[in-house]
């Protein structure tokens, strides 16, 4: 039965198969693809005429040179040689001249142009100028027309670095040829209008421990054993290497360009394992910069991320605001040297429980700061409100309000006496070089943003005793001298500190403060690679005032490229 029903259901099949392979063997055109009417391409407008200056012959090898005066008119889409036909696969279903959209893109045009043209003020020297909204890397600050170094990036890369306007070329060259971007180091893609850069550096650090540390490659002054016991370790590590990708793009709206950056380096996991390898990549900053606005993971808006002392070691100061959270903050521009600085980020109540209970993070924590930018220096007051929650097993949750205030500074006082610029000299004498970098930390419930007692359970506790909670008062300070002999040899001086309260009966082992001392001498051999030692002594005490002390010896190589 099943094979009769089988039969006799797939008999109209077939014979309606047979009708239409007799009609298409008749009819040949109807065999044809369904010709659907060509949509008609925006006309794209022409780049601002320029003339060539990186072949001003007038020329290049198989090319005829461009009109005097000016660039070749932009045609349309799908002819010439300034936006020649894309061959796309049949499944693309773009227009001539223009591409589809990827999954995942988000929403915006569908077909995009393969070349765009770039904007009158992409060869303006204004437009590199102007404040907050000028490209920028991922610092937010530096003097107009300058970026600045970033954090554990070495002396060999100057603390701040000129930005010169691209030179021209015309549109014909720029779709043969890869040129430069917006940034130094960054280039403009054949046919299209976004510079592409990669940024990092490669680090290979040794250490020497006269003392056990619980970091083998990074002085964490909280992880010292206390007491101490005896051991000596030496370590090679790499997985400080860092690396990043970023572009941007010019938009018509206020002249804004947006920007983007993902970096990350392999300092995660274990320490170095015997034989190299085994440090999966972590992610550090992951953001868009659109105008003002800053949205994805980045530096907290509590942190100031150019006042970092110029150190051997990749941990840095224990008593130092370092946090990196996701997050969205808008940066304005007050006066012209003044900036004003909010942000909306990722919440984490770092508390100590003792097994009573669960912390509770349901409020965003809210960072605000100003800041004094010259060439000399800056000066930057933070401020910090965040909301702490905590809910004993099978109780109502208990909130507790956090807040801190930050005070950071960098600047050259022998160049203020002196008169010299060390931004905008083109060669500053070692004096001019030399800076003091300063920030003082405090406030309750801010453990967690510290260098040293992120992690530790510090920004609350619940009383082991009565099963009540409150948080904590912590303070951390940070207190550098960078002083330079010439362009190529310098030394510094840090000392740093954190200090933390307690809240009830809390074990004896807890952890109520550090102290962390470096002494460094660094040689610039040639531009962009450094050679540094370092001596370092740490200390961790204890709530019952017990104490551990541990040194090291440190020593790099590093190239920032």
């Amino acid at each position: 039965m099943r094979v009769r029903f089988w039969a006799s259901s797939t008999r109209p099949c077939l014979l309606l198969a047979a009708l239409a392979l007799t009609w298409f063997g008749a009819n040949p055109a109807a065999a044809q693809p369904l010709q659907l009417p060509r949509i008609a391409q925006p006309s794209i407008p022409a780049e601002p005429p320029s003339v060539s200056q990186v072949f001003p012959e007038g020329g290049f090898p198989e090319t005829r040179p461009a009109p005097e005066g000016g660039i070749p008119l932009a045609e349309k889409p799908d002819q010439g040689a300034l936006y020649p036909a894309r061959l796309l696969p049949p499944a693309d279903y773009a227009p001539p001249g223009r591409y589809p959209r990827e999954p995942q893109e988000g929403p915006g045009d569908y077909y995009r142009p393969i070349s765009e043209p770039l904007p009158p003020y992409f060869y303006r020297p204004s437009f590199y100028e102007r404040p907050v909204v000028s490209p920028r890397s991922v610092l937010m600050y530096a003097p107009p027309g300058y970026e600045a170094r970033d954090q554990q990036v070495t002396p060999g890369v100057p603390e701040f670095s000129p930005v010169p306007v691209p030179v021209p070329v015309t549109a014909e060259e720029r779709n043969k040829f890869v040129t430069r971007g917006i940034f130094p180091g960054s280039f403009l893609a054949p046919g299209t209008n976004t510079s592409f850069r990669l940024r990092g550096f490669v680090r290979l650090q040794t250490l020497y421990d006269l003392d056990p540390v619980g970091v083998p490659d990074a002085f964490v002054t909280s992880s010292i054993p206390v007491p101490q016991s005896r051991g000596q370790n030496f370590t090679f590590s790499s997985r400080m290497s860092r690396i990043a990708f970023e572009t941007w793009t010019p938009t018509s709206f206020q002249e804004w360009t947006v920007h983007t950056f993902v970096e990350g380096d392999f300092f995660n996991g274990p320490g170095q394992a015997a034989g190299g390898g085994g440090n999966p990549f972590r992610l550090r900053h992951a953001f868009i910069d659109y105008g003002y606005f800053r949205v994805g993971q980045q530096n907290t808006v509590f942190m100031d991320g150019s006042a970092w002392p110029s150190l051997v070691d990749f941990q840095g100061p224990a008593g130092w605001a370092n946090q990196r959270r996701p997050g969205a903050r808008v940066t304005l521009p007050v006066t012209d040297m003044i900036f004003w600085a909010g942000g909306i980020e990722q919440p984490f109540a770092d508390i100590a429980t003792n097994g009573l209970g669960q912390n509770v993070q349901d409020v965003p924590d809210f960072a605000t700061h100003l800041r004094y930018e010259t060439d000399y220096g800056h000066l930057q007051v933070a401020g910090l409100l965040r909301s702490i929650g905590y809910r004993p097993t099978g109780g109502g949750v208990t909130r507790r309000a956090g807040y801190g205030l930050s005070l950071s500074t960098t600047f050259h006082p022998w160049a203020i006496l002196l008169g010299g610029n060390p931004t905008r000299k083109d060669n500053p004498t070692g004096l001019e070089r030399c800076r003091i970098v300063g920030q003082f930390t405090c406030g309750r419930g801010i453990a967690r943003y510290l260098n040293d007692s992120v992690g530790l359970g510090l920004d609350g506790q619940a009383d082991p005793l009565t099963g009540s909670f409150d948080v904590l008062y912590t303070a951390g300070w940070v207190i550098s001298y960078e002083h330079w002999f010439n362009e190529q040899w310098l030394t510094q001086l840090t000392y740093s500190g954190v200090n933390s309260g307690s809240h009830g009966a809390q074990p004896g082992s807890t952890y109520s403060g550090a102290r962390y001392l470096a002494a460094s001498l660094w040689w610039n051999p040639i531009p962009r690679l450094s050679l540094g030692v370092e001596c370092l002594w740490g200390e961790r005490e204890n709530l019952n005032g017990d104490r551990g002390r541990a040194e090291r010896v440190n020593a790099l190589a590093q190239y920032n490229f």
